[in-house]
């Protein structure tokens, strides 16, 4: 029975893993990383197997050390809708220097609360992301 248990665990562990799909400008998958909403309303979401420069960032809420610097909207994370400004990166080189997209653009959360899409403003790079479990406000 225990074993189940931790099996089910593994499981629904290995589930919930984040996703994006890089659409523009060039397409890409990739998995791992996380999405998590900070106690100050600020959803926080790396995508990418280096945890150190994930192949998508993005925030949305008033917790992003640039909010300010870049003029971001530091509105709270509320769950499922359109949010402009936010802060968004796509690092596709070895170093963030290197083939990197950064800026305000918008990200749409989807009604699943889990997933989205996110654009550029300048239309640089866009793309989809999957939280793999719902993040809740």
């Amino acid at each position: 029975m225990q074993m189940t248990l931790v099996w089910a665990a593994a499981v629904a562990f290995a589930a919930a893993q984040p996703t994006a799909t890089i659409q523009k400008p060039q397409q890409q998958s990739v998995s791992g990383g996380m999405c998590r909403l900070a106690p100050d309303g600020t959803l926080g979401v790396n995508v990418g197997p280096n945890p150190a420069l994930p192949v998508l960032a993005l925030t949305i809420g008033p917790g992003s050390a640039m909010a300010d610097l870049m003029h971001a909207n530091k509105t709270k994370f509320a769950g499922p809708g359109k949010y402009a400004d936010e802060i968004i990166a796509v690092y596709l080189g070895k170093t963030a220097l290197e083939d990197a997209y950064a800026g305000l653009g918008t990200v749409v959360v989807a009604a699943d609360g889990k997933s989205g899409t996110f654009a550029l403003n300048d239309g640089k790079a866009s793309g989809t992301f999957d939280c793999g479990a719902a993040v809740k406000p």
